[in-house]
């Protein structure tokens, strides 16, 4: 079973930050990643072609 945990720490006064712990299922995130690209820039791609 993977487990993964993301702490936030910060508040009003300054920055926050994200901290994210996790055994990392490597190719699973570039896949992942890929796709969020691929998928991006078709809709780019169409917005520009249905002006």
């Amino acid at each position: 079973m993977d487990v993964a945990e993301i702490g936030i720490i910060g508040g009003t006064d300054g920055p926050t930050s994200i901290f994210i712990a996790t055994s990392v299922n490597w190719p699973l995130i570039i896949v992942m990643g890929i796709i969020v690209v691929l998928a991006v820039g078709s809709f780019i791609m169409w917005k520009k072609k249905h002006k």
